[in-house]
Formats: structure tokens, C-alpha cells, sequence
């Protein structure tokens, strides 16, 4: 079954991490993992306390106060920034979904 939240999200945090191997000096590794396993497509056999899990692993090294955050922060251009928001509420809509 397909879950839009948990789509969305992978999405958003594939594209926050393709900006930060680009723009940032170091991505926290379960950050990093989180993407790679949206990307083949793993995150989904996980069950949801795993998921849980790793989501406020992930929220926790992306959300204020971390360096992601500050480096977004920042960052000049409105339009990396305007990413970083959608990967916020992403992230927000997901956790909530999770009961994160």
C-alpha cells in the first residue's frame, strides 16, 4: 500500500541530503542512511517502531537546533532554503503520522 507521508517525506530528506553532499561539509550518517534506504526502496520493509525510531534519529540531527538547521539557516539562496521548509513539514506530517 502506498503511503503519501512516508513518500513525501523520503523524497524531501533524498533531496535535503543531495544539497548538503553538495553545499556542507559532513551529513550525519543515519541521515545519510535514511536517504540511501528511501532510495532502494528498504525504509519501507521496516516495521513501525524501526521507522520511529530512525525518524526521530533523523529529526533530531535535521531540526533547530542542529548544524543542518543552522547551516540552512544561513545558506543564501532563498530557494535551498525554501527546500529545507518542505523537508520540515514533510518530516512533521510523517512523525505525526508515525506518532513519532
Amino acid at each position: 500500500m502506498k503511503n503519501e507521508l512516508e513518500d513525501n517525506f523520503g523524497h524531501a530528506l533524498q533531496l535535503l541530503v543531495t544539497h548538503l553532499i553538495k553545499n556542507a561539509a559532513k551529513i550525519a550518517k543515519p541521515v545519510l542512511q535514511g536517504a540511501l534506504d528511501f532510495e532502494n526502496f528498504s525504509w519501507r520493509s521496516l516495521d513501525d517502531d524501526a521507522k520511529r525510531s530512525r525518524l526521530r534519529e533523523i529529526a533530531e540531527l535535521t531540526e533547530a537546533p542542529s548544524d543542518v538547521h543552522r547551516h540552512f539557516e544561513a545558506y543564501p539562496h532563498k530557494f535551498s532554503q525554501a527546500g529545507y521548509a518542505r523537508y520540515l513539514t514533510a518530516l512533521r506530517l510523517y512523525k505525526e503520522s508515525l506518532g513519532a
